[in-house]
């Protein structure tokens, strides 16, 4: 993969969103993860992808960005790198620079992932909201996801895997930014948790242990 001169991605699927803003460097200064929620599945990430190539201010809510990466490893590209998209919304320090929005000098990529996973009534692995009707005790079937995809976390819960397809994809992106904008590993590890926690804990310690880690190592490998 390769970014071109416009920020757009070679190999990744376009499906662009209205939904970006200036950014307030030259060019991104590091990247933001995110996880989408939902239990996702065949399709799940394009539907995403096209729910934001409009915008109605009525009737959507003011959320985009950049990138998406299917389970599958299909990438979505919505949002040039060289603008903002609508990833956070919240102060934070970027390479060392504080800024009044991180969505002023970052890029925001959004993995399908279902996050924290809870086991309901001893039985199947559900996530968020997990119920339809929680004084009833009664699951939300839009919610299940098979008990294959939980993976424990000492101290954390369980949460959703990222298949390898995916880990793989998001290594081909990284690397691809990397190269067009000279990033330092320390700024490719941000995660949404790190600016709007504890309302946000995405992409979840899974990510950040063991993930992330793997991902950084292969794309930073004798640079």
């Amino acid at each position: 993969m390769l970014v071109n001169v416009e920020g757009w991605i070679e190999g990744a699927t376009q499906r662009i969103s209205p939904r970006s803003s200036h950014l307030k460097v030259p060019s991104p200064l590091g990247i933001v993860w995110h996880y989408t929620g939902g239990a996702g599945g065949k399709g799940y990430a394009e539907k995403l992808a096209h729910r934001i190539e409009h915008y109605d201010r009525a009737t959507d809510r003011p959320a985009s960005w950049h990138l998406l990466i299917a389970k599958d490893g299909e990438v979505f590209q919505s949002v040039s790198a060289l603008r903002g998209s609508w990833h956070v919304g919240r102060p934070g320090k970027i390479a060392g620079t504080n800024f009044e929005n991180v969505n002023h000098s970052t890029v925001g990529v959004e993995l399908e992932n279902a996050g924290r996973l809870k086991r309901v009534n001893g039985g199947q692995w559900f996530c968020w909201p997990y119920w339809s009707d929680k004084e009833k005790g009664l699951p939300d079937p839009a919610c299940e996801v098979h008990a294959s995809r939980a993976v424990r976390v000492q101290g954390e819960g369980s949460f959703d895997c990222f298949p390898f397809t995916q880990e793989a994809a998001a290594i081909d992106v990284l690397s691809s930014l990397v190269e067009r904008f000279g990033w330092t590993r320390d700024v490719c590890g941000y995660g949404h948790r790190d600016f709007d926690y504890p309302r946000k804990e995405d992409p979840g310690p899974l990510w950040a242990r063991t993930v992330l880690p793997r991902i950084l190592d292969a794309v930073f490998a004798g640079r």
